[in-house]
């Protein structure tokens, strides 16, 4: 295993088969503006690379943080001694913990090479695994809310948009049906600048689309990323008028459409599910009525130097970092 430079890693990677958003250059771009010096690379072998990643390098109490959004994978193949090796040798590299978060479906290989790399499961889990993997080569079945809404949007005379060159103006609309969105929901994760949106949008990786009802306004929204045959909803926003109108609901069935008609994706991922007791089961609902593959990912793994902080770790987690257990 190699530590290797921004330019190295993104150059490496280009034609693995597999690449998640949150390994994605455009991501780095992102979430680089405020501290580039954060971000640290690693690669298997440079001569053959199979796995990598980048990880943000966070501080706290005098200690040291990895954080690893997923991997990038040369084959979708998952071979056991390949997860053993990478991971084992980051544990090597001096940091007091290290945090994975994989989006990668669940594959028991996955799961023994890890184990042996001395990872476990955190205390507390902050993420779901959960998620909905719709296969857009056949005709998409849904549900009879989806089907009662989507009739409700088509007589509403609403417009899709693909924006393939958005400019600061797509992004301004799109930032203030987020703020909307943060304001009904109250909370403050998300998007906020348009330089963010700027620096995400920087590669071909990520497509914008909107809704737009009768009067030419903006009141849906939606970021998506592409690599290879498949794509996964990254953001997603609807206004008080969107609501109205089963924005979302038209916006999904056309974004599919125009996925599997112009740029050849084979299957979407839904971008996480939270099945839930709460009022958060509602966007579960909505997106369950996508008739799709149920799938789990490999999820959250973390390794600590000493055995005591992986209690403690549970504890910054949810009190120092603000995190939501699930």
């Amino acid at each position: 295993m190699e530590q290797i430079t921004k330019e190295e890693f993104f150059s490496l990677t280009k034609r693995f088969s597999y690449i998640p958003f949150t390994q994605s250059e455009g991501f780095w771009c992102m979430h680089s503006i405020e501290r580039a010096d954060r971000f640290v690379f690693f690669i298997n072998n440079k001569e053959l690379p199979q796995i990598g990643c980048m990880a943000y390098v966070t501080s706290f109490f005098n200690k040291k943080m990895l954080q690893i959004e997923g991997e990038c994978l040369l084959s979708k193949t998952i071979e056991e001694e390949l997860i053993y090796n990478f991971y084992e040798e980051i544990t090597k590299t001096g940091y007091d913990f290290i945090e994975i978060n994989s989006s990668l479906q669940y594959n028991t290989n996955y799961e023994i090479g890890i184990r042996r790399a001395g990872y476990l499961r955190p205390v507390g889990l902050f993420s779901t695994t959960l998620s909905i993997l719709v296969d857009l080569t056949k005709p998409i079945e849904y549900d009879k809310n989806w089907q009662k809404n989507s009739k409700k949007a088509e007589n509403q005379n609403l417009s899709f948009r693909t924006i393939t060159n958005p400019i600061k103006d797509d992004f301004q609309d799109y930032l203030l049906m987020e703020g909307e969105l943060k304001h009904r929901k109250k909370f403050h994760n998300g998007l906020s600048t348009v330089q963010q949106l700027e620096a995400l949008f920087f590669k071909n990786e990520f497509f914008l689309f909107f809704v737009e009802n009768e009067q030419k306004q903006r009141v849906a929204g939606m970021i998506i990323h592409t690599h290879n045959s498949r794509a996964i909803s990254v953001y997603s926003v609807t206004t008080k008028e969107g609501r109205a109108v089963s924005a979302s609901f038209f916006l999904r069935k056309k974004m599919f459409s125009y996925l599997a008609e112009c740029k050849n994706i084979k299957d979407c991922d839904m971008g996480r599910i939270s099945p839930s007791s709460s009022q958060k089961n509602n966007l579960y609902l909505f997106k369950n009525g996508v008739k799709g593959e149920h799938i789990v990912y490999n999820g959250e793994w973390s390794w600590y130097k000493r055995r005591l902080y992986r209690p403690l770790m549970y504890f910054v987690k949810k009190y120092l970092f603000k995190r939501t257990e699930v």
